[in-house]
């Protein structure tokens, strides 16, 4: 069982690091390019597409993890496996916090008629901060996770 799970969760977290590795190196680029009103189009656009899934993947992943700790066979793995979990934690801390927060004023704005103090409340420049932490947390869970399937495999 402990491949499988193991399996999958390799499974989701590459799927959850590519979203995000997108998101980062071309996503947030893109639309910070954007004019804003044609910016808030697009994330309006956009986000009702990749919100459910992100978040259900994350904990997917988080729920294998789990699994995978409670039966790894060496300290080695559950320390690994522990390290990945505080990992996955942390990206839901930060996504519900930070992104999440700035996504929900964006989905709420008219992008034809936008705050007059749009250039002092602009969420790019946050977005794409906290969307790289989040993406490079990601990967190393991808990574580790890669790591940890040879602790079943072996």
């Amino acid at each position: 069982m402990g491949v499988l799970v193991s399996q999958i969760s390799i499974a989701l977290s590459g799927l959850v690091a590519g979203m995000l590795l997108w998101s980062a190196i071309g996503g947030v680029p893109w639309m910070r390019r954007l004019p804003a009103g044609e910016y808030v189009r697009l994330h309006q656009y956009w986000s009702p597409r990749f919100d459910p899934l992100g978040p259900i993947m994350v904990i997917g992943v988080l729920a294998c993890d789990v699994y995978l700790l409670l039966v790894a066979p060496t300290k080695g793995a559950r320390y690994l496996l522990g390290t990945l979990i505080a990992a996955l934690v942390a990206v839901i801390v930060i996504s519900a916090t930070r992104n999440a927060v700035l996504k929900k004023r964006v989905m709420r704005l008219d992008p034809d008629d936008l705050p007059e103090d749009w250039s002092q409340r602009d969420p790019r420049p946050a977005f794409g901060k906290w969307n790289m932490v989040r993406t490079v947390i990601t990967v190393l869970v991808f990574l580790g996770n890669v790591e940890a399937m040879a602790v079943y495999t072996l």
